[in-house]
């Protein structure tokens, strides 16, 4: 027990000695993703589009290297038609981030900087719209791909990226690969990636 406070109170007096290096920004953008599944040799993959939004806290730990969680807010969605139907899927995340940043003064008051991590996703729902009938629509219904126990709502996800800070303002680019195999079936092995760009501003 000991040993488990001292380990916390030497923590927390890190922490206290780089607090002034502390720094809040907040931000959103558009993100692609693109979920890939693989049933045999057989692989298919398909697009949906949106948007994040939220907040990290970067901590300066030495230098120009820091470490940022945060938490975000993501939406996705993705259509698709056929002769006979058309269908339209939207899904919602939590994502939790903690990465490392280390950034370059390139003059005064602008940084170019570069980060990567890991991202524990978690979906918050998931719905999928389905018409069938072609331009004179007969039926339709709306199911919950959770209700489906193969579709996983968790991910971790393993990414970074690089952008600009220039006076409070952010400009970044980054890319994340989803390291959980999201269908429970040993038939079908799912994977999702996703691209976002984004910006921000820093307090």
């Amino acid at each position: 027990m000991k040993k488990i406070f001292a380990t916390l109170l030497a923590a927390s007096m890190m922490l206290a000695g780089v607090n002034a290096f502390a720094q809040i920004s907040v931000g959103a953008g558009y993100v692609n993703s693109t979920s890939t599944s693989k049933a045999g040799d057989k692989k298919t993959s398909g697009d949906s589009n949106g948007f994040y939004l939220g907040a990290s806290y970067n901590i300066g730990i030495s230098g120009g290297l820091g470490l940022a969680p945060g938490l975000y807010y993501e939406m996705l969605g993705a259509s698709d038609k056929g002769s006979l139907w058309a269908g339209s899927t939207t899904e919602h995340y939590v994502n939790v981030p903690v990465m490392v940043n280390y950034g370059l003064e390139l003059m005064p008051d602008c940084t170019l900087f570069f980060y990567a991590g890991p991202t524990l996703s978690c979906g918050v729902a998931s719905n999928t719209k389905l018409k069938v009938g072609g331009d004179k629509v007969s039926a339709s219904t709306s199911v919950n791909n959770y209700d489906n126990d193969s579709y996983g709502r968790f991910d971790v996800m393993l990414g970074g990226g690089v952008g600009f800070n220039i006076n409070r303002f952010q400009v970044k680019v980054g890319y994340n690969a989803g390291l959980l195999d999201r269908n429970s079936t040993d038939a079908i092995k799912m994977h999702r990636s996703e691209v976002h760009l984004g910006v921000g501003f820093c307090f």
